[in-house]
């Protein structure tokens, strides 16, 4: 015992290795146990299952633009797969409206003024999607993406 409390005692009955550049392929210093498996579990994923990391970082789009007139006409169909990015703008003078799996009218729910611009990015509608104009002489320009399902 010296002056300052009693002398240290490794708890480590380990020799080092005798080449320090040596590592051996196994996990060290783990505790030696007669079941192994008593510290581990096992991850049961039931269902289907995605990887997201691929497929939701990316998105590679289709840029397109028509012109609308008086009529509803169904100008995007619903994905194969899943739609992961659809943006829209009004690019004419008109007011357009919008409408999801149902022939668009003025009383449709999505309307937009000239010059507007309106992006899904988090939630993505996945419908057929329909589109009118007030008055002749519209334009529509959108992009999407989709990812294969």
């Amino acid at each position: 015992m010296n002056a300052i409390g009693p002398d240290v005692e490794y708890l480590n009955n380990r020799e080092p290795w005798g080449v320090p550049q040596y590592i051996p392929p196994s996990p060290h210093n783990l505790p030696i146990r007669e079941v192994p498996q008593a510290t581990t579990a096992t991850v049961d994923f039931t269902g289907a299952t995605i990887n997201t990391r691929t497929v939701y970082n990316y998105a590679s789009l289709v840029s397109v633009t028509v012109s609308v007139g008086t009529a509803s006409f169904k100008f995007l169909d619903a994905p194969i797969g899943k739609r992961n990015m659809l943006g829209f703008r009004n690019a004419g003078a008109t007011n357009l409206y919008i409408d999801f799996n149902a022939n668009a009218t003025s009383n449709s729910w999505l309307a937009l003024a000239s010059g507007v611009l309106l992006l899904f990015d988090s939630v993505v509608p996945q419908d057929d999607l329909y589109v009118i104009s007030d008055a002749a002489g519209g334009v529509l320009a959108y992009a999407y993406s989709t990812f294969p399902g």
